[in-house]
């Protein structure tokens, strides 16, 4: 009884001591406030104590100082787009589990004259969009990922790679950060190339107060993007993939780290905006016809398209009917309501689960029924094409290689019976890129929604190799029998698919699972390409040996992976 009156003690200071930092309500600790936080995009929640939102840099310091102190797990968090899991809870833990939202420590400083940022952890590529686009300059993703609010700092930690072909995936050498020593001492490492001073406290207060030099150039050796995937997606004959999240590469302190260190900043490259963009819709029937035009563009075309991104006939489909309302809202809101907008259905999907008269997808069967009346903005003109062709991809590019790309174009696809090229006018190249970024949340509502199907979506996030020509899935009888509709889109140029598959009633989803892998590994592909493990795949060695590196005592956001969850001090 000593026991637990003492620990009852020892829980009501750690509360206490969290609500002197952040204030009260900046912890959160009842079911319905975690709900938005605990729950990812396609993932269920686990064990969570309270979710904590310290509103500076320094609280967010103290904030992990404390929890450290007292062994608990910290899962570090900003925007909890979570694909793979991977910022949210997952089962049980030996230890408590806190989660650290970080959306409110949302400021970007501008270095170099734009050409850099400073960006802290809860910043997202919308806002930094915006910031630049008087300088003509943009960040590392412009389409999918800010069109769902995602953060620049969970791109870096994801090594997410996203649509734009020449900027590669995220990455920068150049980070602030916290991290438990295999003593279980915390430390704070300034790797940012700016002298910001000595102690956390000095260094935290400086950039909470914006206090960075405007007019100073910063210098470094260091990387701060991945300039060199140039080279890597043109060597079209390399018998390995382009990108993956497991590449030695790419992984370097909070580059690729998972949630197993505490970043409080990044300091990132941007890039020049294309000034003349022009979009191409090509179709055809005939995998062939992709394969070939990517080659020849790849190898023979002096500079490399904006992007190239595959639908499928059936992705287009799916797209249409069950990401419409995606699709409107942003079409005519922006893209700045979608964080919002997901926030709220989390909330109300929270209720409906704890409900006797709802079931858990009961929002999914509303918006479906309420947007089903609602024309969709694309032409039909896009539906008669889907119906005669298979496959499909937009390709946007700068109108300096104008007449390089509409020559290979039209040789391909022009002047054949089952292939089309279609030039696109502005507001149809618009328009086209939003259908084909609302159809990861479409393939979710068409699982939920669809009377035979199973609920739970299989979603599969893999990179072929470069040489690979044989890049379109046929699947084996076997797996047929299991599967309602495969679904799948990809960056095409760098061969980064995602395919996602709704299966059967009743099938287990982990089986079907297991035998795409397994057939995968055969075909030398990487797994997962840009989404990062989660508790979704199994972290390679060399992964895991990399979190270790970062997190010797299993600290932050342990199982990642499917690696341990236990306490290694």
């Amino acid at each position: 009884m000593i026991f637990l009156i003492n620990n009852n003690v020892i829980k009501k200071q750690l509360i206490y001591r969290i609500v002197e930092i952040v204030g009260k309500d900046n912890f959160l600790i009842s079911a319905s406030e975690m709900a938005p936080f605990k729950n990812g995009w396609r993932t269920q929640s686990g064990e969570c104590k309270g979710v904590i939102t310290p509103s500076t840099l320094l609280e967010m310091w103290k904030i992990i100082k404390l929890l450290v102190k007292n062994n608990k797990i910290i899962l570090m968090q900003a925007s909890n787009t979570s694909l793979t899991g991977g910022s949210t809870p997952n089962g049980k833990y030996d230890r408590e589990l806190f989660i650290i939202n970080t959306l409110k420590l949302n400021n970007i400083y501008l270095i170099n004259k734009a050409e850099q940022i400073v960006a802290l952890p809860g910043s997202t590529l919308y806002s930094l969009e915006n910031k630049l686009r008087k300088f003509n300059r943009a960040p590392h993703s412009e389409i999918g990922s800010s069109c769902i609010g995602a953060s620049i700092v969970g791109g870096i930690c994801n090594n997410s790679g996203g649509a734009l072909i020449k900027r590669g995936p995220a990455y920068t050498e150049l980070s602030l950060f916290a991290q438990v020593n295999n003593k279980g001492e915390l430390k704070l490492i300034n790797n940012l190339g700016i002298d910001l001073g000595k102690t956390p406290e000095q260094i935290l207060k400086k950039i909470d107060n914006g206090d960075i030099p405007k007019d100073k150039y910063f210098k470094t050796r260091k990387k701060a993007s991945s300039y060199d995937y140039k080279k890597v997606i043109k060597d079209v004959n390399a018998n390995s993939p382009a990108r993956f999240n497991a590449d030695k590469k790419r992984l370097f302190q909070a580059s690729g780290c998972a949630g197993k260190i505490a970043v409080f900043a990044v300091r990132l490259d941007t890039f020049e905006k294309e000034k003349n963009e022009v979009t191409f819709y090509l179709s055809s029937n005939s995998p062939k016809d992709l394969t070939l035009f990517r080659r020849r563009v790849l190898q023979e075309v002096t500079d490399l398209p904006i992007y190239a991104e595959y639908i499928h006939r059936e992705a287009y489909k799916v797209s249409k009917k069950y990401g419409k309302d995606a699709f409107l809202l942003i079409y005519y809101l922006g893209t700045s309501v979608m964080p919002i907008f997901y926030k709220i259905k989390s909330r109300i999907e929270k209720f409906f689960s704890n409900s006797r008269l709802f079931s858990n997808y009961s929002l999914d069967y509303i918006l479906q029924y309420f947007v089903k009346i609602i024309p969709h903005p694309l032409s039909k003109k896009f539906d008669k094409i889907n119906d005669k062709y298979e496959h499909h991809l937009i390709v946007k590019f700068d109108a300096s290689i104008y007449s390089q790309i509409k020559f290979l174009a039209s040789e391909i696809f022009k002047k054949k019976s089952k292939a089309n090229f279609l030039h696109c006018t502005l507001k149809e190249s618009k328009k086209l890129t939003l259908t084909r970024f609302v159809i990861a949340g479409a393939n979710v509502r068409f699982a939920r929604v669809h009377p035979k199907t199973n609920n739970n979506l299989l979603a599969l996030d893999i990179s072929l190799r470069r040489n690979d020509k044989n890049w379109n899935e046929t699947l084996p009888k076997y797996l047929k029998k299991l599967i309602y509709k495969p679904i799948y889109v990809g960056h095409y140029f760098c061969h980064v698919f995602h395919r996602e598959y709704a299966l059967n009633k009743g099938v287990d989803p982990d089986i079907v699972k297991s035998k795409l892998l397994s057939e995968l590994k055969k075909a030398g592909a990487k797994y997962p390409a840009e989404h990062n493990v989660g508790h979704s795949y199994i972290a390679e060695k060399n992964l895991k040996d990399f979190y270790k590196k970062l997190d010797p005592t299993n600290t932050f956001n342990p199982g990642i992976g499917k690696t341990s969850k236990k306490n290694k001090l």
